[in-house]
């Protein structure tokens, strides 16, 4: 009998045993963790809502990464925040930088690995000439690799606002085409009281200086616009800037033109209503769309009928995403750069991210997408911006600039035009301080990088 129950005992205990056993090894294996990836934006509201959605949703896609989507500051002060944490060892993955950080970016060596080459290294499938020609000729290399991969793609255009045109007696149907045409219709709009002031701009370095000069095909620098090397010089005090310039300061009397500051503040006054006419970037039409309460159209940025050969294309804007190196960069996670970075340039995420905010689809099979699919046909107007790039005539200078210090260049811009809005100068005299004075900023950027 004891025999037995030792016997018992023991079959028992294996039966436990084995069981613990089956147990565990049919139990699921500890999650791994996932690597982790810092993007830095430099935008805020919808759209910085939007853009942190999307690594959300590539998260959720797969189990190897985890994106972390941060805003750090708008886009000088995230520069100066990512360039520190590149000199300490741990910079972000990816930055979001605006167009006139370019310059400042490429000439960062070392810091940055070439989109093109981020793809090439993690075995993913990359062709840059996906992307619409004026982006690849904004960011790219003379030998067609892509330094960063465009995302908010901008361009100027001009809004206004339909039923201001009506009460002003203007043709809804035809907004201006022309600066000479812009003008009548701005002060028309204040003859007949149809609003308090004819247009407004914001970005005015942006519009006036860098979108204006692209329209009209006029060189703003030398060694192509500075994309030749760091030695290049500004060229901005001849006939043309100066009438655009002057034509600001005399409209200003009768409010036919308003300053409205130098950045995006203006638009304010034209969703108010206050203002009849914005030129402004595509990507305002989404905070435009929210809070006006008026009929909306879009037309083309206007131009100098008698400048040869105008309009030429319009210029890009908005910003593109940079890939930072560091010593410790793994291709785990070079891998999962790449990843990321191949989710957002999708169709899904390019045609949602276009449809939402304005900004326009950054490569050409998700502007054929939103074709096929009839967005621009149920909303008239909003290919006007990507056809202002793609469509109208190209020239030597509508590729855009990398000039080092562009920020800091825009700036000078704004306080000379500001004087000679004030009448404290002609404008003939604010182009020239300008140009000495950016000059200067160029020179300085140069022995920096030499």
């Amino acid at each position: 009998m004891a025999l037995k129950k030792t016997l018992l005992a023991y079959t028992l205990a294996f039966a436990a045993a084995t069981s613990a056993v089956v147990a565990y090894a049919q139990a699921p294996a500890a999650a791994q963790p996932r690597t982790e990836i810092q993007m830095w934006m430099g935008l805020t509201g919808v759209n910085g809502e939007l853009l942190s959605r999307f690594g959300e949703d590539f998260n959720r896609s797969q189990n190897e990464y985890r994106v972390v989507v941060s805003f750090r500051g708008q886009y000088p002060e995230q520069r100066a925040a990512a360039m520190a944490a590149f000199r300490a060892g741990n910079p972000p993955h990816i930055m979001q930088m605006f167009d006139a950080g370019s310059g400042d970016m490429i000439q960062s060596r070392g810091a940055i690995i070439p989109v093109s080459q981020v793809f090439q290294r993690a075995g993913i499938a990359f062709n840059p000439a996906d992307f619409i020609a004026p982006a690849r000729g904004f960011y790219g290399l003379p030998n067609g690799e892509l330094l960063s991969m465009p995302f908010n793609v901008s361009t100027a255009v001009l809004f206004y606002n339909r039923d201001a045109f009506t009460r002003a007696g203007l043709d809804p149907n035809r907004p201006p085409r022309t600066w000479p045409e812009m003008i009548a219709a701005a002060k028309q709009i204040r003859e007949r009281n149809a609003a308090e002031c004819g247009f407004t701009t914001t970005w005015l370095a942006w519009i006036m200086l860098e979108q204006f000069n692209a329209r009209h095909n006029q060189q703003i620098g030398t060694l192509d616009n500075g994309r030749g090397g760091a030695a290049s010089e500004l060229t901005v005090n001849n006939a043309l800037n100066q009438r655009m310039v002057q034509t600001l300061i005399d409209l200003q009397p009768t409010r036919a033109f308003s300053y409205g500051g130098r950045s995006n503040d203006a638009a304010a006054k034209f969703i108010s209503g206050q203002c009849a006419m914005l030129l402004q970037s595509s990507g305002g039409l989404a905070a435009i769309q929210r809070d006006g309460r008026f009929a909306l159209g879009t037309a083309q940025l206007p131009h100098w009928p008698d400048v040869q050969g105008a309009p030429f294309a319009t210029t890009i804007g908005g910003a593109s995403l940079w890939v930072f190196n560091a010593p410790n960069r793994t291709q785990q996670e070079m891998r999962g750069i790449a990843m990321f970075l191949d989710f957002l340039r999708s169709d899904r995420v390019m045609t949602e991210w276009a449809r939402t905010t304005g900004f326009l689809p950054a490569t050409y099979s998700s502007f054929r997408a939103m074709q096929q699919a009839g967005f621009f046909t149920q909303n008239p107007g909003r290919d006007v911006p990507i056809l202002s790039l793609i469509e109208a005539r190209q020239g030597q200078f509508t590729q855009g600039y990398r000039f080092g210090r562009w920020t800091e260049i825009r700036n000078i811009y704004y306080e000379e035009v500001e004087r000679a809005l004030q009448g404290r100068q002609t404008a003939a005299q604010a182009l020239r301080n300008f140009e000495r004075r950016g000059n200067a900023q160029l020179r300085a950027f140069e022995r920096s990088v030499n």
